[in-house]
């Protein structure tokens, strides 16, 4: 081996442990930085839980530190070309005595084994590189290397790869989450001696009604603090913070009212800092075209009756069922009806949309109808129902006589208006009749006779004349109904034996109607009954001409009191007159507006009497309805206008008069008396007109009925005369 060659190979030696030693030196640097970056981040990261940008900060600048060190300790030494001279020069640097023969000889052996010219003498140069190869074993050539230093750095090297193992065996879990928080950037959490968590909420998200409260409750686990802040972030953007009350035993509350938009809760005290919990507001379900139908047991034979959406309350028949359906806007899980502390489940059709259900109820109470969703949310506002369980009633039945008294002729129809309710449907209407003569009182002197009692005598039927057809099954009946009777009576003679109502006797009667219930017997119900005086016509004529001379003399008192009136108005004084006196005119003009209207009062009663007092004639055939309505036409229609018109404009001009004193204003008032007592004079002659044909019409059916009776009176004496003379020809 030539001595080139035997020092080659030492410089190559020397070089790998320059570039070893470099390695070591970056490595021992980088650990050292890194350990440092480790003390500085857990103290500070631990204490003040840094969020991630900032420990991105320091993370980024410990990357920087890194490449620079690397850059300065690594790339640029190893970037430097150590050849055989750079590692010779370095060798003779360290040991002077060599005086560069290392190098020389080196370079002679280089140059004697080239082919080129040599200017040197080359016995020098062989020279050179026998005294070298002599003492290359004795050549300190790791003298080149700084042994010392290269043993610091790997002891640093060492002693930080030591710190960390140590870490590692002793706290493994803070060193993970350390280097997962400073190195990975993780949202891990540090330990806290404080552990909070929100209460009831599952994944961290809690899906909460819009609208509803909400009560935020927060967990304690470890040392209690003395205040929780709860803080809060809406997705519009507003947010705070709160303290929350502590409420028991490492539990803390606050009441959220009216959550409308969702939001994300956070809650820390102490070291302690929970996890952030997301309220997601979701819409109840709303329960939609709710349809209930009754549907009656089958012995009512009724079809099943819809109850109207805005009923609040349901009278239901017992042995009724109701069928529940409706609509959800919601896929709701299940539907049923809450009745009487009962949950009763209702049919979900297949999209979890539309329900449907029949109920059997027992007894009344609240009935409520409700869905729960997929998010286990009930309706916000249930439709609810108040359920009475009814008995089936008899029908109520009501009637009131119209244009007729309780005076009335054998020939007399008697009409009314009839009122007839019942709680599920009507079956039929009758009316029944009791015809009675005169109750005998019980005689003393003949102790066997006994009196008769009118519960002694029954009701029967009568024919009912009706306005308007009766629709069997419905709920409520009001029409005009009409008895005539002369049902009762064939013979135009009204005191004929053959005629069952005849004058002096009394006619009682009824009206009933009866429901379709089925368990037991029908329920039957009854008007109060009526009681009726039969009287002959000549009675009815004179009762009524007395009526009709009362109303006319009333209308000739307003008649006498408007003239009064009209005069007062004439010649009292203008309120706005210069005299002492004006306020007492003003007062009196007052007085008689009041006073106007009183009377306009008084002639629309007359007229409503006197329109009875005609029905009366025509109910009991009295007049015919041809002459009652044009009698009508000039009586009680004129009054009823002068009531409506002329009476209170009247009143009106006399009030605008007293607080105006346009004397205009008094002449058009006076000009309305005037118009007002033409009107009544003509009334009151057609009245005294009316009365002369009632009196007419009675003595006509006197002469006629006297005339009747002469000449049956007649035919009687030729007959006996006959028999007498001739004698009895039957025999």
């Amino acid at each position: 081996m030539t001595t080139l060659e035997h020092a080659v190979l030492q410089l190559a030696s020397l070089r790998t442990r320059v570039r070893r030693g470099i390695w070591l030196e970056t490595l021992g640097a980088l650990l050292l930085m890194l350990a440092c970056y480790a003390l500085v981040t857990l103290a500070v990261d631990h204490s003040l839980r840094l969020e991630w940008p900032f420990r991105l900060g320091l993370l980024a600048g410990l990357l920087y530190c890194l490449l620079r060190l690397v850059q300065r300790r690594l790339l640029k030494p190893l970037s430097v070309q150590l050849d055989d001279d750079e590692m010779a020069f370095a060798v003779e640097r360290q040991t002077p005595d060599l005086q560069q023969s290392l190098i020389s000889a080196l370079q002679f052996e280089r140059a004697l084994g080239s082919s080129g010219r040599i200017a040197d003498s080359r016995e020098l140069m062989s020279a050179v590189i026998t005294d070298v190869r002599g003492r290359l074993a004795s050549m300190p050539f790791d003298s080149a290397l700084d042994l010392v230093r290269i043993r610091k750095f790997g002891a640093l090297a060492a002693g930080m790869a030591s710190m960390f193992f140590c870490w590692a065996a002793i706290d493994s879990a803070s060193l993970g989450i350390w280097a997962m928080r400073n190195l990975a950037l993780s949202s891990i959490e540090w330990p806290r001696q404080t552990k909070l968590a929100f209460v009831g909420a599952q994944g961290g998200v809690v899906r909460l009604p819009q609208g509803d409260p909400y009560t935020v409750r927060v967990s304690v686990h470890g040392p209690v603090p003395d205040q929780i802040i709860l803080g809060y972030s809406f997705v519009s953007g507003e947010h705070g913070s709160e303290s929350m009350s502590q409420t028991g035993d490492g539990e803390f509350t606050l009441l959220l009212e009216s959550l409308l938009e969702n939001a994300t809760l956070t809650a820390e005290g102490g070291d302690g800092l929970a996890e952030p919990l997301r309220i997601e507001i979701v819409e109840r379900p709303r329960i939609e075209g709710i349809a209930i139908t009754i549907i009656f047991p089958e012995y009512m034979h009724k079809e099943p009756e819809l109850v109207p959406a805005s009923e609040g309350e349901i009278r239901l028949l017992h042995g009724s069922q109701l069928q529940i359906a409706g609509h959800c806007q919601k896929t709701a899980r299940a539907a049923f009806v809450i009745y009487e502390d009962e949950k009763v489940p209702l049919q979900l059709t297949a999209d979890g949309h539309t329900f449907a259900g029949l109920l059997r109820p027992k007894t009344g109470g609240l009935l409520k109808i409700d869905v729960i969703d997929e998010d286990q949310l009930g309706a916000g506002s249930p439709p609810k129902l108040l359920l009475r369980m009814v008995d089936d009633k008899a029908p109520s039945i009501d009637f009131k006589l119209r244009g007729i008294s309780t005076i009335v002729t054998p020939q007399a129809r008697i009409p009314g208006d009839l009122k007839i309710k019942d709680d599920f449907g009507l079956a039929s209407v009758m009316a029944a009749c009791r015809i009675l003569t005169d109750v005998v009182p019980l005689s003393p002197e003949d102790p066997d006779r006994k009196p008769v009692k009118p519960d002694d005598v029954p009701f029967a039927p009568a024919e009912i004349a009706f306005r308007d057809a009766f629709t069997k099954g419905s709920t409520k009946y009001e029409t005009s109904a009409s008895i005539d009777l002369k049902q009762f009576n064939a013979d135009p003679e009204v005191e004929a034996p053959s005629n069952a109502i005849r004058p002096g006797m009394l006619l009682s009667l009824r009206f009933q109607a009866r429901d379709n219930f089925g368990p037991l017997e029908p329920n039957t119900g009854s008007s109060e009954v009526l009681s009726f005086r039969i009287v002959t016509r000549e009675k009815m004529l004179e009762e009524l001409r007395r009526r009709q001379i009362e109303q006319r003399q009333e209308l000739e008192r307003v008649r006498e009191d408007e003239r009064l009136a009209q005069s007062e108005l004439r010649d009292t004084m203008n309120p706005m007159a210069a005299d002492e006196r004006s306020k007492l005119a003003k007062a009196r003009f007052k007085s008689i507006a009041r006073q106007q209207q009183a009377l306009g009062h008084r002639a629309a009663f007359v007229g409503e009497a006197y329109q009875r007092i005609l029905w009366e004639f025509e109910n009991n055939r009295l007049l015919e309805p041809g002459r009652v309505r044009e009698i009508e036409a000039v009586t009680a229609t004129p009054l009823a206008e002068l009531a409506r018109e002329p009476f209170p404009l009247t009143a009106r001009q006399v009030g605008e008069f007293a607080d105006a004193a346009d004397e205009q204003v008094r002449t058009a008032a006076i000009a309305g008396y005037d118009q007002i007592l033409v009107r009544l004079d003509a009334i009151i002659t057609v009245m005294a007109q009316a009365e002369t044909l009632a009196a007419i019409l009675e003595q006509v059916r006197v002469v006629i009925k006297t005339q009747d009776q002469s000449v049956l009176e007649v035919e009687r004496r030729i007959k006996d005369a006959a028999k007498s003379t001739f004698g009895d020809q039957k025999k």
